[in-house]
């Protein structure tokens, strides 16, 4: 019995049986109001002159470009800036424009507009600058521009904030007098509205970027997003921008779908900017030069790999910190660390919440001050705590699940101390599920059909299924033991999963074990053979466990170490074992060292409910005891040779030493004469051992020890030589007993 490391939200109550109510409810979780709309290949994209000053934008760059005026595209280091900044900056090359691009550097700038940068670019003789991604923050820079004899021209989407910058143009999808019906855009896909205005029909040829972009910003993918994703994922196939035909080349991706956007392609980009400066991946993604595309992709995959080393130690060194220092005590984790890279101090804290369950706050000592990224849970609305962490803090900001801030040294234990208290109570990560799934719809032509709600993200993520009670069929760990390969059965049906980074349940789940399952199926195909697999999110188990580790060469102590360790007769060297009896207070999790002296003291031990986990090693030295040569041929031929004796001394040595060389051990003999005495064949008369003449006919099952040998025989043999299959068969009916 184990809890689910996420809470469960079920989206639908019911058990869903059939095709169309399952279609009917995945619409419905997802807002679909036409699924007819939805489902359909058609392009379907809003005029971009709906902005309200696409028209000045418009005019002042066509102006700027007749003109030969310098154009300074002013972008941001992440994916989505990137991106936007290379759209923009092809768009004006493709109408002649006298254009450059400036990507501040994030560990010396930090994010959006700053005032040298924008005054450099002034000074530079720049007589308009366009944001992308950015911008709509800037009232400071805004207001220097206003002022100078340059134009600025913001494109953005990010929060707005009281104050609007002064600007020449903005087009920004929630500013609040915005007509736009659109309001969930990406930086790139405002950049790429601007590109339709000025191309017309031409822009769809940058379609694959925006979608690029979009996807890895992890926008809203309905309405609009949905059409650029879908269509640039297509157009990217056939990509005509070199340096990303090249980089895909590269990375031999067979299929390039929303996958390999946000896990293989646009980490790449992104690791510029993070790791160094993000105008390397601009410059893949621009550049029409076949020899400095290949140095450019090497450099990026170089960075990339660097990027990948550097979380992997982070991490490791941040959940070093936790356990050394004792962190996971606390209801929200405040990580410090002087070795941390600042630019993956947001992947960093997302690994932690998917550790532990809990907030994260990473933070890393830049400049005299620490900085730091935050991620959470639902339960836990970061920038609602954090305002009451303020006065604390330098500075800070983000939204609901993500912010970033930065702290002096001194008051990180206090920031640590505060948050544990607006943490009281229980801080859970939620997963949304869209239905239980009835196991007869489970099939690969459903999974299949799945793929119609294509693309993934955000708001249209892959369906997320409830299965309840699938019997454990076979479990295996794979990928070094970080996941689990899991063989399901329920109804007849064999369901196949794989279980990501859940390698340390391998000790909670047994086979035969009734567990629920929280996962999306997909299409896996490996060596031309395609099958439906279940890709687990995440695993509770409702119902006791029993894990039969007789046969296991386990580091038991280690592996067990928070659990109750019980002994019969021999201990076999467990430290902090108890040996069994009935007063003895048993824990929730109890593993039992030996065998038990009788079937009684075993179903004693199976019948306490409060019992949630069973752990039988059952060591034994000998498979066959002194009980298992106890036949009935046995113990007549030990009679005949007491009646020839008649009569022998309590310890007699001389008869004790016949026995012997019959084949009796001294055991063997105790057992014997205890069985013919509760026969009443032998009686002690004078001290000594005498046989009755012409006794009362009797079955050997009338002695009670005889009973009990039989029965510890016959338990013997269940609990040392069944099957895995057997023996839990056997153990789950003695429960039922």
């Amino acid at each position: 019995m184990f809890d689910s490391s996420c809470k469960w939200k079920l989206l639908y109550p019911l058990v869903v049986k059939s095709k169309e109510d399952l279609f009917t409810v995945l619409c419905n979780n997802r807002n679909i109001s036409d699924p007819k709309k939805f489902f359909a290949n058609a392009l379907d994209l809003y005029d971009p002159y709906l902005f309200n000053d696409m028209e000045k934008c418009v005019e002042r760059i066509g102006k700027a470009i007749e003109n030969q005026e310098k154009i300074m595209i002013y972008g941001d280091y992440d994916g989505d800036g990137v991106t936007a900044t290379a759209i923009l900056y092809k768009t004006l090359k493709r109408l002649g424009g006298n254009v450059h691009f400036y990507i501040p550097n994030r560990f010396l700038e930090g994010y959006g507009p700053n005032l040298d940068a924008f005054s450099d670019i002034i000074k530079d003789g720049f007589s308009l600058i366009i944001t992308v991604d950015c911008g709509i923050t800037g009232l400071t820079e805004g207001k220097y521009v206003n002022d100078s004899v340059c134009d600025l021209i913001i494109t953005d989407h990010h929060e707005i904030q009281d104050e609007i910058p002064l600007a020449y143009a903005i087009l920004h999808p929630k500013l609040p007098t915005e007509n736009y019906p659109f309001k969930d855009l990406s930086g790139c896909g405002v950049a790429f509205k601007l590109a339709q205005a000025l191309l017309g029909e031409d822009a769809l040829e940058l379609i694959d970027l925006a979608a690029l972009g979009t996807y890895s910003d992890m926008v809203s993918l309905h309405d609009e997003n949905r059409s650029i994703v879908k269509w640039g994922l297509n157009q990217l196939k056939n990509t005509n921008h070199l340096g990303l035909r090249l980089l895909i080349q590269t990375l031999n991706l067979k299929k390039l779908n929303e996958y390999a956007l946000g896990f293989v392609i646009g980490p790449r980009l992104n690791a510029p900017g993070r790791m160094d400066t993000g105008n390397l991946a601009v410059k893949l993604l621009v550049t029409e030069d076949y020899e400095e595309a290949i140095r450019l992709v090497h450099e990026i995959e170089a960075l990339n790999d660097n990027r990948k080393l550097t979380i992997e130690s982070s991490i490791n060194e941040a959940v070093e910190i936790i356990e050394k220092e004792g962190l996971n005590q606390y209801n929200v984790l405040v990580v410090e660390g002087d070795n941390f890279h600042e630019g993956v101090l947001g992947i960093i804290c997302n690994k932690l919440v998917a550790l532990y369950h809990k907030p994260a706050i990473v933070l890393t000592e830049s400049q005299g001050i620490y900085k730091g990224s935050c991620r959470s849970v639902d339960d836990f609305p970061l920038v609602e705590n954090l305002t009451k962490c303020s006065d604390l803090l330098e500075q800070f900001g983000g939204h609901k699940l993500a912010a970033g801030l930065s702290i002096k040294k001194e008051n990180i234990p206090l920031l640590r101390e505060r948050l544990h208290e607006l943490g009281q109570g229980e801080v859970w990560r939620w997963v949304n599920i869209d239905c239980e799934l009835d196991v007869s719809l489970v099939s690969l032509g459903l999974t299949q059909e799945l793929q119609k709600f294509r693309p993934f993200g955000m708001n249209n993520e892959n369906p997320l299924f409830l299965l309840t009670d699938c019997e454990v069929y076979a479990l295996t760990p794979v990928g070094g033991d970080k996941h689990l390969k899991i063989v399901l059965r329920k109804d007849g049906r064999i369901i196949e999963g794989i279980a990501f980074n859940k390698g340390n349940l391998y000790y909670n789940i047994s086979i035969h074990d009734l567990i629920d399952v929280v996962g999306t199926f997909d299409i896996n195909e490996y060596n031309g053979t395609v099958t439906n697999q279940l890709t687990i999110e995440d695993i509770c188990c409702k119902h006791r466990q029993i894990f039969d580790c007789r046969h296991k060469a386990w580091d038991y102590e280690n592996v067990f170490k928070d659990k109750q360790f019980i002994y019969f007769v021999n201990d076999y060297g467990f430290t902090n074992a108890y040996k069994f009896s009935p007063d003895l207070t048993l824990s929730k999790d109890v593993v039992l060292i030996d065998l038990p002296e009788s079937i009684t003291d075993l179903k004693y031990i199976l019948k306490q409910k409060d019992i949630h986990n069973l752990y039988l090693i059952f060591r034994n030295e000998d498979l066959f005891s002194s009980e298992h040569l106890l036949t009935r041929d046995k113990l007549g031929k030990f009679y005949q040779i007491l009646k020839k004796v008649e009569s022998f001394p309590i310890n007699d040595s001389q008869t004790e030493a016949l026995f012997t060389k019959m084949g009796f051990s001294k055991r063997l003999q105790m057992i014997s004469l205890q069985v013919f005495f509760e026969l009443n064949f032998v009686i002690i008369k004078d001290n000594k051992i005498v046989v009755v003449e012409s006794p009362e006919r009797k079955n050997l099952t009338d002695s009670e020890t005889y009973r009990r040998v039989i029965e510890q025989v016959e338990l013997r043999e269940k609990l040392l030589l069944s099957s895995n299959e057997e023996f839990i068969k056997y153990i789950n009916s003695l429960m039922e007993e």
